[in-house]
């Protein structure tokens, strides 16, 4: 006898739950396995360039440049900022040479004035050879026309000229003279000048650097060094014998200029020592040492005037010490 196998009954409840169970497992894997991300942005443009105008120019193209211009320029000066050049408006009448001009020459007032004058005197006796030239009739009208005009002014009441009298009067001011003008025009190009001439001045300021015992890169130590070793040994050759016989002893601190080829420009002690005696020395020193070596090429590339400022020591034992 055979048995009959009972398959559980599937309700719509169950159906229902698969279902849902499904639709579940379909959601999680598009909702975690789908990502979404923001479209990647374009560079930005830069529509605008901030372009100045230079007056100089140089042949040579600097390493790095701090503005765009026209044209190169290889800045100088002792200024530790980035300056931005500045260009001057144009006069309408340039000059070479800068001078204030508060007042204009006479020579040209005078050309001017009677340049002036001449043209009114033309224009007036065109005006009478014109009149001159017209018929009488028209010359009759013209008078009659006057006399009346002239009458009519005359018999005008006294309140509206008490009237016209108390209102603010409206009329524009009169045209610049030729004088004024003159003048603000040589004032103006004599500003013009001056300024080019700073300018010029400024970019011809020789290129300086400062260096010390503290602050020495490594592309002047090997220079400094030698420059110290030179100077020791000329101030122990020649130390001063005042010092030696009151035996005088101090530090101060000297400021050397130094050209590309080894010369001095410039000695200023910074701190005295105290002594005169010892400040002269070292200054003293300092000249009969010269000249110096000249510059590196890596040095004498950047650098136009090299400050080396060290502290000398004038010991107790008669020994010149440069730190």
């Amino acid at each position: 006898m055979s048995e009959t196998v009972a398959y559980p009954t599937v309700t719509p409840a169950d159906r229902l739950t698969l279902t849902l169970c499904f639709a579940l497992v379909v959601h999680a894997i598009v909702i975690l396995g789908v990502s979404f991300a923001p479209p990647d942005r374009p560079a930005p443009r830069y529509d605008s360039l901030d372009v100045i105008l230079v007056q100089q120019r140089s042949a040579r193209r600097p390493d790095e440049a701090s503005f765009l211009a026209q044209a190169n320029l290889v800045g100088g000066g002792e200024s530790e900022r980035k300056l931005r050049p500045t260009t001057p408006l144009a006069a309408p009448f340039p000059e070479r040479r800068p001078d204030i001009a508060a007042a204009p020459p006479p020579g040209a007032v005078s050309r001017l004035e009677q340049a002036v004058k001449a043209m009114t005197k033309e224009r007036k006796f065109k005006r009478e050879v014109a009149e001159k030239s017209a018929p009488k009739q028209q010359r009759k009208v013209l008078v009659a026309e006057a006399k009346s005009n002239h009458k009519a002014v005359v018999a005008e009441p006294a309140k509206k000229q008490r009237a016209a009298v108390q209102e603010p009067s409206t009329t524009a001011a009169p045209p610049a003279s030729a004088t004024m003008l003159i003048s603000q025009s040589l004032a103006m190009a004599s500003l013009n000048a001056e300024l080019a001439q700073r300018l010029e001045a400024r970019a011809k300021r020789p290129k300086r650097k400062f260096i010390s015992a503290t602050t020495t890169e490594y592309r002047y130590a090997a220079y400094m060094e030698a420059w110290r070793t030179k100077v020791e040994r000329v101030g122990n050759l020649n130390y001063p014998e005042e010092a030696r016989r009151n035996k005088l002893a101090g530090s101060l601190i000297l400021d050397v200029a130094l050209r590309a080829d080894g010369s001095v420009s410039g000695i200023a002690v910074r701190r005295p020592s105290g002594f005169k005696v010892l400040d002269d020395a070292a200054i003293r020193i300092v000249n009969l040492a010269q000249p110096f070596a000249p510059f590196p090429d890596n040095i004498s590339g950047e650098v136009d005037i090299l400050h080396i400022t060290r502290s000398w020591q004038f010991m107790h034992n008669y020994r010149l010490s440069s730190n």
